[in-house]
Parts: structure tokens; C-alpha cells; sequence
């Protein structure tokens, strides 16, 4: 103890410390992460809609292949030439794959930084 009579042992700080982060992940990262996993969902299948993709996969591919410089001038070309609609849900998928990818690293690091500086300490 540190000569207080009401010091906490390290193995209870850990626990609560470990409860604390669940409570966190399945309050605030959690829902948020479903709901951007839902929205990206719903703005590919409406993409999938407008644009027939495997299509679109399938000339890359061969573009890349082909001749791999090309494929810039092959992506710039199939956005200019796509529906506005199309470019509009495309641009809202890319955006919401950042954000996704965002915040499953944000976790990630806050889980490592966490288990790292408290974790261990209280162990």
C-alpha cells in the first residue's frame, strides 16, 4: 500500500480499468462503427445499382494487367463518363471507406495504447 488506508491493490485498478474500456468500445465505438459499416453497405448495393461493376473490375483488371501506367487514365476515364448518380454514390463510398478504416484503426491504437499503459501496470 501507499500508506493511505484507502488505496485500491493493482489487480482491482486493472479490473476496473478493464471494465471501463468495455463499457467505452460497446458504448461509443461500437455502434458507431456498425453504422458506418450499414451506410457503406446501403451506398454500395445502390451503387451496384447504377453501375454494373463487375464490369467496370473486369476492364481494370485487364487495363492493369495490360498495361499498368494505364490504369489512372482508365479510372479518370470511367468516372468522367459515369452518371451523375454514379459519381455521387461513388465518391460517398470511397469517403465512407476512409472513414470505416478511420475508425477501425482509431480502436485498434486506443486498445494497444490502452492495454500498454494500464493494463500492464496494474498487473
Amino acid at each position: 500500500m501507499n500508506g493511505t488506508p484507502f488505496a485500491a491493490p493493482p489487480n482491482f485498478r486493472g479490473q476496473v480499468v478493464q471494465k471501463i474500456y468495455r463499457v467505452w468500445l460497446l458504448r461509443k465505438f461500437l455502434p458507431v462503427l456498425v453504422a458506418e459499416i450499414v451506410v457503406f453497405s446501403l451506398l454500395l448495393y445502390y451503387l451496384g445499382r447504377f453501375v454494373f461493376v463487375q464490369r467496370i473490375l473486369e476492364n481494370a483488371l485487364r487495363v492493369f494487367f495490360t498495361n499498368p501506367t494505364e490504369i489512372f487514365v482508365f479510372l479518370t476515364s470511367a468516372f468522367t463518363h459515369a452518371t451523375v448518380a454514379a459519381k455521387v454514390l461513388g465518391v460517398g463510398v470511397v469517403v465512407l471507406l476512409a472513414l470505416v478504416i478511420r475508425q477501425l484503426t482509431q480502436g485498434v491504437l486506443r486498445f494497444i495504447l490502452v492495454k500498454e499503459n494500464y493494463f500492464s501496470r496494474t498487473k
